[in-house]
Order: C-alpha cells, then sequence, then structure tokens
C-alpha cells in the first residue's frame, strides 16, 4: 500500500472515529438524544413532526396526543433551537418519515445573531447522522472557520470525556419508556405567579431577522414541494413580552399569507383554563400540567384543522401505545414518590402489579409497632421472619424471602439493572441495585421498589419506630 494510500485510510479512519466519540459524548445533550430517538422510529410511522426549542419537548405532551386523538407525534427539539436548525431537522425527517403534518414552534424567531452559541450547535446537530444535510446545518450555525470543529464534534470529545455514564454507550438506556422516548421531557417544576401573562391578538408586528425569513420561505418551500401540511405554533410561557409578540404578529401574518396552519397558544390561556400558580416550570416553560392543559387544546385544534389518522388499536403503531403506558406508568411512580403517609404508600403499591418490591428488615424491626402493616403487602406476619430477614415480590406474590441460614443472596438481573440482596454472617441487610447499597441508612425497614415495565428504581423509602417515612 503506497505511502499516501495510507494517510489517506489514517485520516478517514481518525474522522471516523472522532464522530463516533462526538455522538457518544453526545448522549448527555436533550436535543442529541431526541435525534437519536428520531432514528430508532420505525420507518413512516409518524404522522406529525413537531420541531424547535425546549419549548416543545416539555409543553407538547405527545403521548396525550395518542391517548385522545390516537395521533402518531414525535418532539423532535432541542434546547434552543434556531429556526435553520429546525429547518434542517425537517430536511433529515423527510429522509426516513412520510409526515402528513410538520409543526414549528417559532420560540426561536427571537434570535436575532447570525450564529448563535457553541452549546446550541452541540445540541441540535451533533447526533445527526453524518450526510450533506448535517454538513449543510454546521456549515450555517457557526462562523466558517470553526466549520471542521463542529462538523468533527470536537467541542464534545474536548472535554465532555469526564461526564461519560452508561448511557452514552447503551442505545437500550432511556429508551422505552424513558423521559426522552417520543421527545416529550417532562417538568415537574413549579413557579408560582399571580396573573397570566397579558397577550392580545392584533399587536403591532416587527419583523425578524433575514436569516429567520430565508429560513421559514424555505420551510414553505419544503413543505410544498412535499405535499405536507405547515403549521406554526407558539408552546404558551409566562414571559413572553411586547417585543415577543410583535415577532409573533408579523409570523401569523406571513402565515396566512403563505396558507399555513397558525397557533399562538398565549392567546388562549383562559379558555385552557391556564394557573398561573401551577401551570409553569418557570417563566420560560410549561410544567406537566401546563404541558397537558395545553396539549389537550392542540390536539382539538390539528384534528378540527388537519386530516389526521387515529390509530389506536393499529398493531403497526403499538410503539405509542407502549409509549403511552410506559409514560402513565412513569406519573404513578411520582405519585408514589410524593406520597409521605406509610399506609397510604403501602396501599398503592398493594394496586400496582408492574412492581418488584424488595422489604428489608434489620434486626431491630420486631421492636417497631409500624413493622406490622407490612402483612398487608407480603400477606405473611413479619414478625415470624428471622432476627434480620427480607422479602422480595413480584406481581403481589412473594418470589423470595430469606432462609434461616445467615448468610445468604438472592440475585436478579434485567436488561438494565443487576438486583441483589444479601445478609452477612453479623446480620447486616443490604440491597443493591447495579452494585450500589441503597439501604444505606440501615433503618428498621427498608423498602424498594422497582418499575419492571421501565427498567428502573421508582422509589427507596425507610422508616423507623416513629413510622415516618425516609427517603
Amino acid at each position: 500500500m503506497g505511502r499516501g494510500v495510507k494517510v489517506l485510510v489514517s485520516v478517514i479512519v481518525a474522522v471516523l472515529v472522532f464522530m463516533r466519540l462526538g455522538h457518544v459524548l453526545a448522549a448527555n445533550y436533550d436535543g442529541n438524544q431526541s435525534m437519536d430517538g428520531f432514528y430508532q422510529l420505525d420507518r413512516d410511522s409518524v404522522d406529525v413532526v413537531f420541531y424547535g426549542s425546549s419549548h416543545v419537548y416539555s409543553g407538547v405532551n405527545v403521548a396525550a396526543l395518542w391517548d385522545d386523538y390516537g395521533i402518531a407525534g414525535y418532539d423532535m427539539a432541542g434546547t434552543m433551537q434556531t429556526l435553520w436548525n429546525s429547518y434542517y431537522n425537517m430536511e433529515e425527517t423527510l429522509k426516513y418519515q412520510s409526515p402528513r403534518l410538520m409543526v414549528v414552534d417559532l420560540y426561536g424567531i427571537r434570535i436575532e445573531e447570525e450564529y448563535y452559541g457553541s452549546t446550541n450547535v452541540i445540541k441540535n446537530v451533533s447526533s445527526m447522522r453524518f450526510s450533506l444535510n448535517k454538513i449543510r446545518n454546521v456549515w450555517n450555525s457557526v462562523p466558517h472557520e470553526e466549520f471542521l470543529s463542529y462538523l468533527l464534534s470536537y467541542p464534545l470529545t474536548h472535554d465532555s470525556y469526564k461526564e461519560l455514564g452508561r448511557g452514552n454507550f447503551d442505545e437500550g438506556v432511556n429508551n422505552v419508556g424513558g423521559d426522552w422516548y417520543k421527545g416529550y421531557k417532562p417538568s415537574y417544576a413549579v413557579t408560582r405567579y399571580d396573573t397570566l401573562p397579558q397577550v392580545s391578538a392584533g399587536a403591532e408586528k416587527r419583523l425578524p431577522s433575514w436569516k429567520n425569513r430565508k429560513y421559514l420561505d424555505n420551510m414553505v418551500r419544503l413543505a410544498g414541494e412535499n405535499q405536507i401540511q405547515l403549521a406554526f405554533i407558539v408552546v404558551p410561557y409566562e414571559g413572553i413580552d411586547g417585543e415577543d409578540q410583535m415577532l409573533y404578529q408579523w409570523a401569523e401574518e406571513y402565515a396566512q399569507e403563505n396558507g399555513i396552519l397558525f397557533l399562538n397558544g398565549n392567546t388562549s390561556l383562559e379558555e385552557m383554563e391556564f394557573d398561573p400558580a401551577g401551570d409553569y416550570a418557570e417563566a420560560s416553560h410549561l410544567n406537566h400540567s401546563g404541558a397537558c392543559k395545553f396539549t389537550a387544546y392542540l390536539g382539538s385544534w390539528l384534528t378540527e384543522h388537519c386530516d389526521l389518522a387515529d390509530h389506536r388499536g393499529d398493531d403497526r403503531w403499538d410503539s405509542w401505545q407502549k409509549y403511552s403506558d410506559c409514560h402513565e406508568s412513569r406519573q404513578k411512580d411520582r405519585e408514589l414518590t410524593q406520597c409521605m403517609d406509610l399506609e397510604t404508600y403501602l396501599e398503592k403499591l398493594q394496586e400496582r402489579d408492574d412492581y418488584l418490591v424488595i422489604v428489608s428488615l434489620d434486626d431491630n424491626y420486631k421492636k417497631n409497632p409500624y413493622v406490622r402493616l407490612l402483612e398487608g403487602l407480603t400477606g405473611i406476619d413479619p414478625y415470624i421472619l428471622g432476627s434480620s430477614a427480607s422479602v422480595v415480590m413480584e406481581d403481589r406474590m412473594i418470589l423470595y424471602q430469606t432462609p434461616d441460614e445467615p448468610e445468604y443472596l438472592w440475585y436478579m438481573e434485567t436488561e438494565l439493572s443487576d438486583i441483589a440482596v444479601s445478609r452477612s454472617y453479623g446480620g447486616t441487610m443490604q440491597i443493591q441495585v447495579n452494585n450500589t447499597v441503597m439501604n444505606n441508612n440501615y433503618n428498621d425497614v427498608t423498602i424498594l421498589v422497582y418499575n419492571r415495565m421501565l427498567d428502573e428504581v421508582a422509589d427507596v423509602v425507610s422508616f423507623n419506630s416513629d413510622g415516618i417515612l425516609i427517603r
């Protein structure tokens, strides 16, 4: 092999390694996780794709769209996604999907800069598969002297190796049922405001930047050439000001002139029964409660103006039903973690059949008067167990309980976790998940709840003789 060929091969290998390493490191970033999830979808399975910033992935609940309307939707969003990033995501969509509708959130129209920050480029470009479309996306997102660095994801590989975790390498992590599956990432934070933002239709308009106008024109052209319906929306947010509204007013008139559907959610807050004290995560984002209200309104609006199929009950779209089931399971996990009353907590556990429950009792547990409540959960009198003991339950049936021998080990392996329960010769009880001890406090009673559907720990609580739950 000639020297020149060897050099060329070495360069190609180095480039491929750099790009793969950048992809691995990018798994920590929101927009990249959304893009990764997109590539895992079955071809031609998505009817509606939502593009835009974190307003989209925190504000458009695609699980609710499925539950209420049977809409197969996907949030292809990333933090501070610019309109040009959204446009290239639309181009990428058409390589794998044939959506009936493309919906673009216009929060990015506020970005005036021609290039908008290295971090935002990383979050919206790094996980796009290498292609001419990615090259064009990077070329138009960064100063041209920085083009090659960002194409090779060098800003990621430079120092992000310190943050590597299992999710960076294992594509099963955070896939089915995870926060990012289908793109929706709910927020449960609550910032209380006294009033809703005052937004009125018919405000003065302000011309957006030339670059934003260019890419809006590109979106209209792309949708028209592919005979796909296009809609512009504004997901509600508390921090909207007059300058923002003037841009949205221009966008509404632009949409009307081009035959594009337009919905500004900020102008219909009272109709959606928004609560300023409970529906905002903070000034820029909806929380899960606000997202559910906006999505209900959005779903009704979409079905009124668009010809969208109801795919519920169709096996070809069973991944959306699976996502919905996982989403519901996650909401119930959240209810469990917010429960502070022991009796109510145990009742909630008895209602679920998708949990693996491990009850660990230390050598002082028999002095605890609240231990008797465990009989309703386990079906056995806990006081008949040894001086230190554990019970493992699945589907409300006892899967395993401690033998009389001083030392023992119970072990289970799931797709994502290794779960073990052990008792040392000295009587010390340990529950471990992925080699991490989950009952470090060694209280009288520790209960670990493992969600088998989501393949993750749902909750770990303990209680002493006062009966108060400790996390």
